[in-house]
């Protein structure tokens, strides 16, 4: 099992799933029914978070700068806390 931590919690079969509603809602409740876009609201707000996540990661924002490969820090230990052999901040 990887220790990076993943993007989305959810399952990626799920998150897909949310993205495809999304677009629809927003593609029909723009062309042919307002009404859609109520009714797809939290489908289209997951859709905005994903896409605007995406590319607050491609430009860089949020990789701490001592990590130029922009990997994710590993999950702490399931105690909650820091590593013994890691350094106290």
């Amino acid at each position: 099992m990887s220790d990076e931590r993943p993007l989305f919690k959810h399952p990626p079969w799920m998150v897909g799933i949310m993205l495809i509603l999304g677009a629809m809602s927003l593609f029909v409740g723009l062309t042919l029914d307002p009404f859609w876009l109520v009714m797809g609201a939290p489908a289209i707000l997951t859709l905005f978070v994903y896409v605007g996540v995406r590319i607050a990661l491609s430009l860089g924002f949020g990789v701490p700068p001592s990590d130029p490969a922009g990997a994710v820090p590993p999950l702490p230990p399931e105690g909650g806390s820091a590593p013994r052999d890691a350094p106290e901040p």
